[in-house]
């Protein structure tokens, strides 16, 4: 594994994206879904990403997390500059340092809910038993402390993506990245879910960024923007009463 810790800067911001740019080639036509996004994320904050269908959310979130590099611009993860790192530092960085919670959940449908939440930190050499039994507190704390040993296909949607989110915060990443984690979900399966993600974030302090298309669920946030035109926006909640 690399050492994440050998040249991060101190500095007040968790991470800063600066001048994001990325496209992609879609027949003869260039599509450019980042055009200049700058974003900074304080340790702590639950961030709200909006904007329509289509903008790029999901590739925003990937480049922060460092899933994909952009074309051009620099994100800085405690003032480390993780798009100038190789593939090694990267697969650690995204199995210690941020937690992926997925609309349709990416469970493994042969595994149990407690496999399912323990991989991370297998991938990330922790020792099996002390494995099992994170991935069983977490489970737990997120009221599942019943279905521990049902696989995919006998959990409903809002269980589901419990387990997913278990799983992300197993190896107590600075950074959770939720793309559209409701998206699946009914109105109360919805609330309940993002209920837990602020309890979580409250109780753990792990920065959580969440992209969405609903505005009720961008209002629970403390702070929320909107990606439009390939750059990143401020939003006065207030806009959504």
């Amino acid at each position: 594994m690399s050492n994440l810790n050998s040249k991060e800067i101190i500095t007040p911001h968790l991470l800063e994206a600066t001048n994001l740019h990325k496209s992609y080639k879609i027949s003869s036509q260039l599509l450019h879904v980042l055009s200049g996004a700058s974003l900074q994320l304080m340790a702590g904050e639950m961030l709200g990403i909006i904007g329509a269908s289509g903008v790029g959310k999901s590739t925003l979130l990937h480049v922060l997390g460092g899933l994909d590099n952009p074309e051009k611009g620099q994100v800085l993860f405690r003032g480390d500059d993780i798009c100038s790192k190789g593939s090694e530092y990267l697969e650690s960085f995204r199995n210690q340092r941020v937690g992926f919670v997925f609309q349709f959940f990416n469970l493994l449908s042969d595994f149990t809910a407690l496999e399912n939440a323990m991989f991370p930190a297998l991938i990330g050499r922790v020792e099996k038993r002390e494995a099992r039994e994170l991935a069983e507190e977490l489970l737990v704390q997120v009221g599942l402390k019943d279905r521990l040993h049902h696989k995919p296909g006998e959990l409903s949607g809002g269980e589901s993506q419990r387990v997913a989110l278990a799983r992300s915060f197993i190896n107590k990443p600075d950074l959770i990245l939720a793309d559209e984690p409701t998206g699946n979900l009914d109105q109360r399966a919805s609330d309940s879910l993002i209920e837990l993600i602020q309890s979580l974030n409250h109780k753990l302090q792990q920065t959580v960024v969440i992209v969405t298309h609903s505005q009720r669920i961008a209002l629970k946030m403390n702070r929320v923007v909107e990606l439009v035109g390939g750059v990143i926006n401020p939003v006065e909640k207030s806009a959504f009463v």
